[in-house]
């Protein structure tokens, strides 16, 4: 039995679901595993699988999946993780459907959970500090990580194999629009960091990126970020 499957529940909002990648999810999945707990990620963004038997299943929710979520929730025989936008926001619509709503990051609250140490409800937990200290995402979770239509957009067709990546987290901003939940402070990965992750990327034959930063342009390093960017030969967008 594993101890974890990780999952995205079915998107039944965007035209194409899996354009972009559950990178939230190789995340947790990279400290899970860097933790030497089992994990697996099941991959339920167009359809809803058939899932391993688990110890926790953690569910990643924007609210368009949510009520989704909650039916899967109430099928599995483990003790069930949500986290993501929805349970960040409304951590109340999530705590009778889910044993742990996560507020926040994940990468230490999942680790937590999984060594018992936390109660059952709602979890909130802290800003990652380093980002540099969380491994890179676990890429090899699934059979196909990367998308070929992430880098041409939404119903632009196909091109090259792209990932998203991010050099941040955070915002300095405070737009009433906004359901970022990780505004201040704004954490940064150092340069060598991203362009460490670039270059496994490369060397797995992906070459196309698009930066999921809320704000790319504001990295402290940014003129230096690009420079090293722009002799890796790649191609890349912002946010």
């Amino acid at each position: 039995m594993l101890d974890l499957v990780l999952l995205s529940p079915p998107d039944k909002i965007s035209a194409q679901p899996t354009m972009y990648q559950p990178l939230s999810l190789f995340y947790l999945a990279s400290v899970v595993d860097r933790a030497d707990f089992t994990c697996e990620i099941v991959d339920c963004r167009e359809r809803i699988r058939e899932l391993p038997p688990a110890k926790f299943y953690g569910f990643s929710c924007a609210t368009p999946q949510i009520n989704t979520a909650k039916k899967m929730a109430r099928k599995v025989k483990g003790q069930t993780i949500v986290g993501g936008a929805h349970a960040s926001m409304l951590p109340q619509d999530c705590v009778k459907h889910f044993d742990y709503v996560v507020v926040g990051e994940g990468e230490q609250t999942i680790i937590d959970i999984l060594q018992g140490k936390v109660k059952k409800g709602i979890v909130r937990s802290q800003r990652e500090r380093n980002l540099d200290s969380i491994p890179y995402p676990a890429w090899d979770k699934l059979p196909n990580p990367f998308s070929n239509t992430l880098f041409p957009g939404e119903r632009y067709g196909k091109g090259e194999l792209a990932t998203t990546i991010i050099g941040s987290r955070g915002c300095p901003f405070n737009c009433s629009f906004c359901a970022n939940v990780h505004r201040t402070p704004v954490v940064y990965r150092s340069v060598k960091n991203i362009i460490g992750e670039l270059k496994e990327l490369i060397d797995r034959g992906v070459t196309h990126f698009r930066f999921e930063d809320d704000n790319f342009t504001l990295h402290p390093e940014y003129e230096s970020l690009c420079a090293k960017l722009k002799t890796l030969k790649i191609r890349y967008k912002g946010h």
